[in-house]
């Protein structure tokens, strides 16, 4: 029988990575930088964040009020769309993160606590936003659910990365396939207002991951794996028997040196949609 897993891979990675980002960097954003006239140093991975914040608050069409913040991570963004002066309610599908979003924004958003296609209200927005979650929902659940709660005349916000055709085998996973995404948003009868490829300005995001894992996890790894080694030998020994494959997975994946904002940009397309219903 099938263990079932208790605890989600994305959602630990995502909210590690927030304890990290406040940590060391005072920051609750969890979602990509954009890094347009800034170099890709971990000094300017905030002002990024914010600068993303700010280029996704500047496409929200003049006529929206109120919004539905779909797949909501720590709450920040929701928070700063509150602060604009916008009706917000998020949907936050895990656990961790969801009470965390929830103490952040107390009873100023309604928090539906629940995957987005599984959502049940008769609440409707001016506008759907998906900030980096567009991935992780089957596309044309998310575009139907999103018809489902939209006002007269409302707009969907898509702010995501796909994944393109391109020679060789990419170590950068996420992302649904651009071409079909292409084909499926010809289905529906959308008035696209905006169609903004972002890939050079978020792929130095990308290279921030690339250095991490050279000048942190790789040198940890190896300090951990040599303790290991003089501290106990057989059983070390036994855990790269077991789990050889899993491990080469692992170190092929984060040391390879594949993970860059280059190749980001080869088997990447990250793009911003403003879409009216018709």
């Amino acid at each position: 029988m099938a263990r079932i897993k208790q605890v989600d891979s994305k959602e630990a990675g995502l909210e590690i990575g927030l304890h990290l980002f406040k940590f060391f960097l005072k920051s609750e954003h969890l979602h990509y930088g954009y890094f347009k006239d800034l170099e890709a140093d971990i000094s300017n991975l905030v002002v990024a964040q914010e600068n993303y914040v700010e280029h996704l608050m500047s496409a929200i069409p003049s006529d929206v009020n109120s919004i539905l913040d779909v797949g909501c991570g720590s709450g920040k963004f929701a928070e700063t769309l509150v602060d604009r002066g916008y009706r917000v309610d998020v949907v936050a599908p895990g656990n961790q993160l969801s009470a965390y979003a929830k103490e952040k924004l107390g009873d100023s958003c309604a928090l539906f606590n629940t995957k987005f296609e599984d959502l049940d209200t008769t609440k409707t927005y001016d506008l759907i936003l998906f900030s980096e979650s567009f991935q992780y929902i089957p596309m044309r659940k998310a575009l139907d659910g999103a018809i489902k709660q939209l006002n007269k005349n409302g707009y969907i916000l898509i702010a995501d990365f796909f994944k393109i055709d391109a020679p060789g085998k990419s170590l950068l996973g996420g992302g649904h396939d651009y071409t079909e995404w292409l084909n499926i948003l010809k289905s529906y009868q959308f008035e696209i207002l905006k169609e903004e490829d972002i890939t050079e300005y978020t792929a130095p995001t990308i290279d921030l991951v690339d250095q991490l894992s050279k000048e942190v996890l790789a040198p940890t790894w190896k300090v951990a794996f040599d303790l290991a080694a003089d501290r106990f030998p057989l059983a070390l020994k036994f855990l790269k028997w077991k789990y050889k494959k899993k491990l080469d997975k692992l170190e092929n994946k984060h040391f390879a040196g594949q993970r860059t904002g280059a190749n980001f940009k080869i088997y990447k397309k990250y793009m911003v949609y403003i879409l009216k219903q018709v």
